[in-house]
Formats: structure tokens, C-alpha cells, sequence
């Protein structure tokens, strides 16, 4: 029966409108702090160039609304990109609504969206590990890291409510080494700097095939995070000292967003098998109220968030991870070189050199900034 299914083929051939046009709408209010933006952009058209730019939608006037009659109208501040008020502040328990009208005419609203409350993680660990991971020449290699893993729920107990979560977490390498400047007998550069990667390629939401009979969810993995710098493109001495600092942000889901996401992992995991689901067109929570079979997409997400922040250590003599709960903190921006001399300081310092390699960052100890 498998060889005839698999030989029976048929081939399909989609009826396409190349002149249609979807608006697109990008955004998400949290209980967090703001200020909080939408973006509305059209898709781009089937026979245009994938690299077209300007496709933004400018003009829209655009309002969030709750269950306790309030509207916040939003201001575009650039193209496309329209901003709450930095007075909107959203709240647990309520739902809220989005109101576009563009200047074409259509008016399009969302669902009315619950914001829940925020699901906290239960517990977190490293696991040292090996995967394959994609180096600075885009090749598959194998390097040794620690994979991040929470338990989630355990204090769930209404199973009329199962709570569901997406994790967007991004870690920042840090690293400083010394090295000896040739022909010198005192003098050393030394480096440092810092950059910041995601840690996950797909959305990261917790998968209903992980639930037991309540809704507890053990070793949900996070992400994995490389050890060698060249994993992250960095080229360092053979030993520097390197810092990981690892930042969570836990969403936790209503329905609507959930499926949403949900069906996007679906098809970005499809592999070519024969019950890969089909690829379609990635419906959110939008509609169009004056013209129901007019296209939107994308989505408007209303999750609450909490944000923990970590220190990732390996411990070389047995391989093991050890994670420090830290304090969140801005990263400045990235610092892929920066170097200093040691020895032989001209003093006083110029001031056009102490700008250049000395940069004082008001952080946390444990933050090389000095």
C-alpha cells in the first residue's frame, strides 16, 4: 500500500494572483515597560524582487482599545512604525483590541486579546553538550556547549488552564585576553570587547506534546549556547577569559497567539516528509471589517513578560555549568575590538586617548568596564 501511495503523485498547480496585496501587522503590548510599537507594512507582491524596499503603510490611524472603554492612539514616529503612548500602561486580567484605518479606505480590527498572567520558570540548568552548530564559514561543525534548560508549571494546578509560553532569549559573549607586542619587553595590547547573538532561530513556545497528566513541563530547552568565540565569528587568543550573560524573556501566551505561533513552527520545520503540513499563508488574529475577503496578516500579541537575566560559567575540570541569577542590565552597544596598552603609560593620560581606550560603563562588577 506505501509503494502505490508514494507512486500515485499528481502534480498541482496553485491558481496565483500576482497583482494582490495583503497590509501585514507587526506588534505586541506586554505589562512591561514601553513604549510600545506596531508596524504595518504590504507584502511584497508574487512577481516583485524579494529585495524591494519602501513597502511600508504611512498615514494609518491607528487606536488600542480595552474592555474598560479606554483608546490609546498610536503615532508614527518613522514609516510604518506607529508608537503607544508612553503613558499606556497594559493590565493583567484585561483585553485589548487594535484599530487600523488606512488611507485606502479599509478599516481592519483585531480579536479583542486577554493579557494572562505571567508564568514564571520553575527551575534552570546547563547541560554540557556537543551539537553541530554552524560556524564563521557557514560550516556544520560540532563544538562543546551548555544547552539551557527550565522546568515550567509545577505549581499549575487548574487543569481548566493550561498555560502555554515563548521564550526570546539573546546571549551576550564577552571576552579580554593580553597579548606580549613583539619587540618590546614590557609592553602588552590588551583586548576586549563584546557583541550580542540570538539563541534560537525558530519561536521557542512550549509544545503541548511535553505536557503529563498536569501541566508541568520538565527540561524545556531554551537554547544552546556555543563556548569557542568563533562560533559567535570572534577571533580571540587561544585562551581568553569570556564571559556569557544570558537574557530571558518568558511570554506567556493567550490562545490566539499561541496558534499563531504554533502554526508558523509547523511549517518552518517542514523537511520535505509526507505529512509535513502544507504551505500556506500565516493567518494571525487580524480582519479587514469593511471587506471580509480582503487578505491581512501577521499578528497583534498581547502576552505578559518577565525577564530574568543569568550568568552562564562552565567549569573546565568537569565539565559542568553553573548558572548565577543576575541583575537585567543594558548592554551598550556591541564592541567587536578594543584594545589598551599596558606598561609605559604616557602620563597624564591625553584626553583624546583616554577617550579611545579607556570607556567607563556604569555596570555591574562582574561586567568587565573599567
Amino acid at each position: 500500500m506505501m509503494v502505490a501511495l508514494i507512486g500515485c503523485t499528481e502534480i498541482y498547480k496553485p491558481i496565483i494572483d500576482p497583482a494582490s496585496e495583503a497590509l501585514v501587522v507587526e506588534g505586541m503590548i506586554t505589562d512591561g515597560a514601553g513604549p510600545f510599537t506596531i508596524k504595518l507594512s504590504n507584502a511584497l507582491l508574487f512577481s516583485s524582487d524579494s529585495i524591494s524596499s519602501s513597502n511600508y503603510v504611512s498615514g494609518a490611524k491607528m487606536t488600542v482599545a480595552d474592555n474598560e472603554n479606554n483608546s490609546f492612539a498610536l503615532t508614527e514616529r518613522e514609516g510604518g512604525m506607529y508608537t503607544l503612548p508612553s503613558s499606556f500602561k497594559a493590565k493583567i486580567g484585561d483585553t485589548y483590541k487594535l484599530h487600523i484605518e488606512t488611507n485606502d479606505g479599509n478599516i481592519y480590527e483585531s480579536n479583542p486579546e486577554e493579557l494572562l498572567p505571567p508564568q514564571t520558570y520553575d527551575s534552570i540548568r546547563g547541560i554540557y553538550t556537543n551539537e553541530e552548530y554552524i560556524g564563521p564559514k557557514n560550516v556544520l561543525e560540532k563544538v562543546e556547549g551548555a544547552d539551557i534548560q527550565v522546568d515550567l508549571f509545577k505549581s499549575v494546578s487548574n487543569l481548566n488552564y493550561i498555560p502555554s509560553c515563548r521564550f526570546s532569549s539573546d546571549i551576550t559573549i564577552q571576552y579580554l585576553y593580553t597579548e606580549s607586542i613583539p619587540d618590546t619587553i614590557s609592553w602588552h595590547w590588551f583586548y576586549f570587547g563584546w557583541s550580542t547573538y540570538k539563541l534560537e532561530g525558530n519561536e521557542n513556545i512550549t509544545n503541548e506534546n511535553l505536557l503529563t497528566t498536569n501541566a508541568f513541563i520538565k527540561n524545556h530547552s531554551i537554547g544552546f549556547i556555543p563556548y569557542q568565540t568563533t562560533s559567535y565569528g570572534i577571533e580571540t587568543a587561544p585562551y581568553p577569559t569570556v564571559i556569557y550573560y544570558l537574557r530571558m524573556n518568558q511570554y506567556t501566551l493567550n490562545k490566539d497567539t499561541y496558534l499563531f505561533y504554533k502554526a508558523a513552527n509547523n511549517q518552518l520545520a517542514a523537511t520535505g516528509k509526507l505529512f509535513d503540513p502544507i504551505t500556506s499563508q500565516l493567518y494571525g488574529n487580524m480582519k479587514c471589517v469593511n471587506n471580509p475577503s480582503k487578505v491581512i496578516l501577521g499578528l497583534f500579541e498581547v502576552s505578559s513578560v518577565t525577564q530574568p537575566s543569568f550568568l552562564v560559567t562552565k567549569i573546565a575540570s568537569n565539565n559542568t555549568v553553573v548558572i548565577t541569577r543576575v541583575p537585567l542590565i543594558d548592554v551598550p552597544p556591541a564592541q567587536v575590538f578594543r584594545y589598551r596598552v599596558w606598561q609605559k603609560w604616557p602620563t597624564p593620560i591625553p584626553k583624546e586617548d583616554s577617550l579611545k581606550y579607556y570607556i567607563p560603563i556604569p555596570l555591574p562588577g562582574w561586567w568587565y568596564h573599567n
